[in-house]
This record gives structure tokens, C-alpha cells and sequence, in this order.
């Protein structure tokens, strides 16, 4: 329940920050990847579009899914939902959401990469990229 409670919260949130004011024509897009699929090779978005990111993550184990650079063109918030569990349960895995708004035009890269903070040279288990162009 407190996972289908989290997924309400944040489809609003995406929702909301998709509005504009009542004179506004256009209409933000929502781009959402997963782990599994792949970004085109130059995607092209509007300011104001969103991409969302969704890969598996479990603290407990080191690793979890950062930015490798900071990004120029994209205000960036992440959010990681448990997975439900039993009270006490510890090790309990979730998904980890990026959510990547254009606020301004240029090119960006996003390179997301599954890490453990601590490994020098940070050594990525998984990697997702995708280029983008707004406009």
C-alpha cells in the first residue's frame, strides 16, 4: 500500500509541475525510461518536457544510482520508494525515480550509473545514458 501511495504522490507531482498558466498553449511532455530501454540516439525536447528515469535499487547493498556530471540545461529531483515489507524488515530493495525537467535550451548528457560511492575509481555496475537536445 505505501508503494501505491508513493506512485499516487509522484504521478500528481509529475502532473502539476506539467501545468501551465490558463494562456499557456503548450503542453509539457513526459518521457519515461526504465533500465531496460534505451534512450534514442539524440532525443529532442521541448523546455518545460520531462524525462523520467526508473531502475531497481537496493541501498543495503552499496550501490545506487547516481548522475556521473552535473547537468546544464535540466533541473534534476530523485526519489526512492520502498519496496512494502514487513515492519522490521531490513535490505528491503525499491526503485529509484530521476526526474529530469528542460529548463532552458542547449544539449545535454545524462549518464546515470549504478555505483558504490566509495569504490575509487567508481567503477559502474550499470550504466544508462541518453543525449538530448532542447529546444
Amino acid at each position: 500500500m505505501k508503494v501505491f501511495a508513493s506512485i499516487v504522490m509522484l504521478t500528481l507531482s509529475v502532473g502539476l509541475s506539467a501545468c501551465h498558466s490558463p494562456s499557456s498553449i503548450a503542453v509539457a511532455k513526459t518521457h519515461v525510461y526504465t533500465l531496460k530501454q534505451k534512450c534514442p540516439t539524440l532525443m529532442e525536447m521541448k523546455v518545460g518536457d520531462i524525462l523520467m528515469f526508473n531502475a531497481p535499487e537496493n541501498p543495503s547493498t552499496g550501490y545506487q544510482w547516481q548522475l556521473a556530471q552535473p547537468l546544464k540545461n535540466f533541473k534534476t529531483e530523485e526519489f526512492f520508494v520502498e519496496k512494502d515489507a514487513a515492519d522490521g524488515a531490513v535490505g528491503v530493495g525499491g526503485v529509484r525515480t530521476f526526474q529530469f525537467t528542460a529548463q532552458q535550451p542547449g544539449q545535454d548528457l545524462i549518464e546515470l550509473q549504478h555505483v558504490r560511492s566509495w569504490e575509487s575509481p567508481k567503477q559502474p555496475d550499470l550504466e544508462w545514458q541518453c543525449r538530448i537536445r532542447v529546444s
